[in-house]
């Protein structure tokens, strides 16, 4: 009995003598110098306003129209280029059928373009005017070519277009009803084209229906296109999601005795799947990209972009050389407006980070940010936040590296001195431009949850502008957390 009240006694001082805790499992059975340890510094971004020449005209959308920014004065005039696509049961009806004149030749109601609107930006109510011409039937804009927003429409126009009229019109007009959107229709701006150009490609499709089996056949052979031109006002810029050609005709309903006389129509849109391209006109005040500023500027269409320099050599020089980067957070914070105006532009929805040199290929490729050498960042709690461009950080590094060559016994003396001659040849190795991109998003339901999936990134065409702190005086900070092994 006695012998069995020790051995409890020693169990229960064993018991006492443990400590409870478990936070230095693991680490506890490691060796002094395998521990790792995490740091953290914070480094100064310069960075400066660029004035962007053009951008990639490829769009969903057209943009028309002429507008002043009522806080920067800027003003950006839009016009487009469009072709008409042929869908795949495009059809009129036999040529017995339609009604004709006495010489044999269909009869044309009428023909019209419709620029049909998703959003407009400035007064409803200001007068523009625009030009539209057809395109020159010798001069076709071909797919697979890069048209940017500063292209020159005088190269696909001809001396006599077929179509030449200019017209006024106002995003809200109150005295046609044509320009008013309905519950179930987008509101438009009607151009009245002759009824002889209806006629021209109707008669087409009857002497050589092989023009009108695809949108190519179409375009090289009938109609090449039109462009729309602003000419005149300020104060409206609309977006138009499609546009569209229409040809109204009448035609018997069968070849009997008694035939009844109906009314026909056949339609042709701008679509994606043809070239829609909008010219950029801006003239933007110098002042805004006036390097003494304490902010830069973010401005589209294709009018001002922030151009990053990382600090890289800082970030990995001396001690931190061979250190781990685990994360590098970037958050630009935006100056809001000094004025308010009604017509005041939003800022962009969405930025893309982008490595300089890549600031063109990135978007003639159809590429999405990659989190390597591209990222992207939504507008919200007022600044734009890359929450981790660590990889990034690591790519440039390495890139450095390899172009100075670089090697692991270089003492640090010696690789400054090969990186003051490499960097000399490659200035931009560690600059990163900051743009305003439309992202596309498609839904992903699975495992009964929806998701947004990104699908396209493209430059934005849409009126946006954005101060963000920034420039020489006022540099933002990245934050970046090391870890290495302890090698005391």
């Amino acid at each position: 009995m006695k012998s069995k009240v020790f051995l409890l006694a020693v169990v229960l001082l064993g018991l006492v003598a443990c400590d409870d805790t478990t936070e230095d499992i693991g680490a506890s059975v490691l060796p002094e110098i395998d521990k790792v340890e995490t740091t953290n510094a914070t480094y100064q971004v310069i960075s400066r306003s660029v004035m962007a020449d053009s951008v990639l005209a490829n769009t969903s959308n057209a943009y028309l129209g002429a507008i002043i920014d009522p806080e920067t004065h800027a003003m950006t005039q839009c016009s487009y280029m469009a072709q008409f696509n042929i869908q795949e049961d495009f059809r009129f009806p036999d040529k017995q059928l339609m009604n004709c004149d006495e010489n044999g030749r269909p009869i044309i109601d009428s023909c019209e373009i419709r620029i049909f609107m998703s959003q407009y930006y400035g007064d409803s109510l200001s007068t523009m005017k625009m030009r539209i011409r057809e395109l020159d039937r010798n001069k076709i804009m071909e797919e697979g070519c890069n048209y940017y927003t500063d292209f020159k429409p005088q190269d696909y126009l001809g001396e006599n277009p077929a179509v030449d009229k200019t017209i006024a019109y106002a995003i809200c007009d109150l005295g046609d009803n044509t320009t008013q959107a309905t519950s179930t229709s987008y509101r438009n701006i009607r151009v009245k084209l002759p009824v002889e150009y209806g006629r021209y490609i109707v008669e087409k499709y009857y002497e050589n229906p092989q023009y009108f089996e695809n949108a190519y056949q179409f375009i090289h052979n009938v109609c090449p296109g039109f462009y729309f031109e602003t000419v005149g006002g300020v104060g409206a810029l609309v977006c138009s999601p499609v546009t569209t050609l229409s040809i109204y005709f009448r035609y018997y309903e069968n070849n009997n005795a008694e035939r009844n006389l109906v009314a026909g129509y056949q339609r042709m849109a701008a679509t994606e799947e043809v070239i829609q391209n909008t010219v950029i006109d801006n003239d933007i005040p110098l002042s805004l990209v006036n390097p003494d500023n304490d902010y830069t500027m973010i401005k589209s269409p294709a009018g001002i972009y922030t151009e990053v320099e990382l600090p890289v050599s800082d970030i990995v020089a001396g001690e931190h050389y061979n250190d781990t980067i685990n994360n590098a957070t970037l958050v630009f914070r935006r100056y809001n407006s000094e004025s308010y105006s009604l017509y005041s532009l939003e800022p962009p929805t969405t930025l893309v980070m982008l490595k300089k040199a890549e600031m063109y290929n990135f978007f003639e490729e159809g590429k999405l940010p990659d989190n390597i050498n591209s990222f992207y960042a939504d507008f919200s709690n007022n600044a734009y936040s890359f929450t981790n461009i660590a990889r990034l950080i690591q790519n440039m590094k390495q890139t450095r590296d390899n172009g100075a060559g670089v090697l692991p016994t270089d003492t640090e003396s010696k690789r400054n001195a090969k990186y003051q001659a490499w960097e000399s040849a490659n200035p931009d190795w560690n600059k990163v431009v900051l743009m305003p991109v439309k992202a596309e998003y498609t839904t992903v339901t699975a495992y009964y949850q929806t998701n947004k999936v990104l699908t396209r990134m493209r430059n934005e065409l849409g009126l946006s502008s954005v101060k963000i702190e920034g420039g020489l005086t006022n540099a933002p900070t990245m934050t970046v957390v090391y870890s290495n092994f302890n090698n005391k």
